[in-house]
C-alpha cells in the first residue's frame, strides 16, 4: 500500500512525483520521453491506451511537442481530467491468477495479463516493468507488489 512516512495514502500527484523521480533517474535526470509519459501516467492510476495519450498530448500540446521530453508540470497537467481506471477491477484480474489464493502469482503469469489486456505492452516494456519487482526464486511476486505497480495497491477487499 503506498503512503506517506505519516501513514496517509498518497495523492496522484505523490505518485506523479515518486514515478517521475524514478523514471528521470534511470534517464540520467533529464525529463521523461513520451514512453515513460505513458508509463507514470499509468503507473498513477489512469489507463488511456498510447493512441488516446497521444491524442491528448496533441490536444493540450499541439502535436510537434509529442517528440519533445516531459517534465512533472506537464506530466501533472496532462493528467488533468483523465479518468481513474476501477481499482477493484484490476485486483479481481490478478487475483485470477493466484490459483494457491495464496497471494502471490508468477511473473510469467503476469507478463501474459500485461501482453493480453488493455493496452498491448511490447515484450521488452513488460520485462523492463519485472525488472523492478521482487520475483522470488521460484518466479513469484506478491499481487500486492503487481497492483502497485499499477498503482492501486491501495485497494482493499
Amino acid at each position: 500500500m503506498s503512503k506517506h512516512v505519516d501513514g496517509t495514502s498518497l495523492t496522484v500527484d505523490d505518485r506523479l512525483k515518486q514515478i517521475y523521480e524514478v523514471l528521470s533517474r534511470r534517464n540520467r535526470n533529464r525529463a521523461l520521453s513520451l514512453k515513460d509519459v505513458g508509463v507514470a501516467i499509468r503507473a498513477a492510476g489512469f489507463s488511456p491506451t498510447n493512441s488516446e495519450l497521444k491524442k491528448l498530448i496533441d490536444t493540450k500540446l499541439g502535436s510537434t511537442y509529442a517528440h519533445q521530453l516531459f517534465d512533472l508540470k506537464t506530466i501533472q497537467e496532462l493528467c488533468v481530467g483523465l479518468k481513474k481506471r476501477p481499482e477493484k477491477d484490476v485486483h479481481q484480474s490478478l487475483r485470477c491468477f493466484d490459483y494457491e489464493r495464496n497471494g502471490f502469482i508468477s511473473a510469467r503469469e503476469l507478463k501474459y495479463f500485461l501482453s493480453t489486456r488493455g493496452e498491448k505492452l511490447s515484450d521488452e516494456e513488460i520485462d523492463e516493468m519485472l525488472r523492478d519487482m521482487d520475483i522470488d526464486e521460484q518466479g513469484m511476486l506478491s499481487i500486492d507488489q503487481a497492483l502497485s505497480v499499477f498503482s492501486v495497491g491501495d485497494f482493499i477487499q
